[in-house]
């Protein structure tokens, strides 16, 4: 399969004249989607597009690779699991496996929440890297400024502890429990959490549903390639 085309190919192909078609790639080669090559005189994906596919790649890996892990977790906790993945300043709930009890927690798969809001997108933003992190602070700061006061102190407490708590963020009467999944070289890709109603989720048994989540956010990391500092 051919990789690079000239712009008459280009024109002939999507039978739009050839001046339209080279201002459309100009823009096109000024957003990274696609590359020109200047000696060849023709045009390829750019890095831009081919990294927004490894992107996607990845976290269908995720999905694929989390499902029999989250199974596992419902099983043991009886609760709500979800898998939540980052895309710009949002948290996307892409998988949930529900919990057979009648009065629980059950968010749309889809449903995307900002990073700030929440366990399963908090801990997310925890684990960026430090410069990322401000970045999206800044951004998130343009829409919710009043909702972001002492952001970056509770970051640093879930970063250091592992997981964080929510209760009644995003939906009333609920608690929800998450820790996050990494990549190969640690760059942190999802989270895993359980939700349920605050009736199930007392302190004493809180501690036992952090263990649980934490034990299979490790599983999934580990299912995903990562190794930890100390064994790198």
């Amino acid at each position: 399969m051919r990789n690079s085309w000239t712009l008459t190919e280009i024109s002939r192909h999507v039978d739009i004249p050839t001046q339209t078609v080279h201002r459309l790639l100009n823009q096109l080669v000024e957003l990274g989607f696609v590359y020109r090559d200047h000696e060849s005189k023709t045009y390829r994906l750019g890095l831009t597009l081919m990294q927004l596919g490894l992107s996607i790649v990845d976290h269908l890996s995720v999905r694929n690779v989390g499902l029999p892990i989250m199974r596992k977790l419902g099983q043991e906790t009886n609760e709500s699991v979800y898998l939540t993945i980052p895309e710009g300043t949002d948290g996307i709930f892409i998988e949930c496996i529900e919990s057979p009890h009648f009065f629980k927690i059950v968010e749309p798969v889809g449903m995307r929440r900002p990073l700030h809001k929440a366990a399963s997108k908090k801990v997310i933003l925890a684990y960026y890297n430090e410069e990322y992190r401000k970045q999206v602070i800044q951004q998130l700061r343009e829409s919710y400024y009043n909702e972001l006061s002492g952001i970056e102190a509770e970051l640093e407490q879930i970063y250091r502890n592992g997981y964080t708590v929510s209760y009644g963020e995003t939906t009333e009467g609920t608690t929800s429990i998450a820790s996050p999944s990494f990549l190969l070289e640690g760059e942190v890709i999802a989270s895993l959490s359980v939700a349920g109603p605050n009736t199930r989720f007392k302190a004493s048994r809180c501690s036992e549903l952090t263990r649980l989540t934490m034990r299979y956010a490790q599983e999934l990391s580990t299912e995903l390639g990562y190794l930890p500092k100390i064994m790198r």
